[in-house]
């Protein structure tokens, strides 16, 4: 596939959608990344969260032959054990030119792990860099049509675990898993901040993350309720991805 150059504006979106944008022509980019609003911001922790479901498209979209090796870098992903040691955490997420496309990306979404573990302060950012890798690397494998809908899940999983983020930083639990964001307009027409953001809930209901009185506050309910509680300055932009 042909790769695309970053065109003006390409600022406005996160590393990790971008890296694999440039993978493919625009016309297959998602039609509205981050919903036209402003670049997400997720902490390393969501970051890994993402990556763990570029892995989980991996084995759908890039299986490897021998899909062993392939599960156990992915439970080195998911692992909340804080004991492996550095030193084979190192060894099983080094890169190895033999590893087949989907086994490739584990292997760098893992990387990202060791880097989160272990990296220096000064090198953080190496984890992010690993789960763009293996986004990019898994949209240069695939099917042109499938890296199409596969960098609209990206985009998808970024922007609800950026609300995950906000939602944790307040200590604030749905009642229902988050399902996808569907609409996140800025404060202001040049913020570089949310002003609200309402996304859908697994059970069919949805949840709205909105500042009034000076204080975040999250409402669920069904879609008229929630849609009633949006301040009147975003109203027309809401119901417009509603309705899109």
């Amino acid at each position: 596939m042909a790769k695309t150059k970053a065109p003006s504006g390409f600022e406005h979106i996160h590393y990790m959608l971008g890296g694999p944008l440039r993978e493919v022509e625009r016309a297959h980019w998602p039609a509205r990344p981050h919903l036209g609003g402003p670049v997400p911001v997720i902490s390393y922790v969501a970051q890994l969260r993402v990556g763990r479901e570029i892995a989980a498209h991996a084995r759908v979209l890039a299986p490897p032959p021998d899909l062993a090796p392939f599960d156990q870098l992915v439970e080195l992903v998911e692992s909340t054990a804080p004991d492996i040691p550095r030193a084979e955490l190192d060894r099983a997420t080094a890169a190895k030119k033999t590893d087949p496309l989907g086994t490739k990306v584990a292997r760098l979404v893992a990387r990202g792990v060791y880097n989160f573990r272990f990296a220096a302060a000064s090198a953080a950012n190496t984890t992010g860099k690993c789960i763009t890798n293996a986004a990019v690397a898994l949209v240069g494998g695939i099917d042109v049509d499938e890296a199409s809908r596969f960098l609209q899940a990206l985009d998808d999983a970024i922007l609800v675990n950026e609300l995950r983020d906000r939602l944790d930083d307040r200590k604030i639990v749905p009642s229902s898993r988050l399902g996808r964001v569907l609409s996140r307009p800025r404060a202001t027409p040049t913020a570089k901040t949310c002003g609200v953001v309402l996304a859908s809930l697994a059970d069919g209901t949805y949840g709205l993350l909105v500042k009034l009185k000076n204080t975040w506050q999250w409402h669920e309910g069904d879609r008229a309720t929630v849609f009633a509680t949006v301040p009147d300055a975003y109203m027309a932009e809401v119901a417009a991805d509603l309705d899109g």
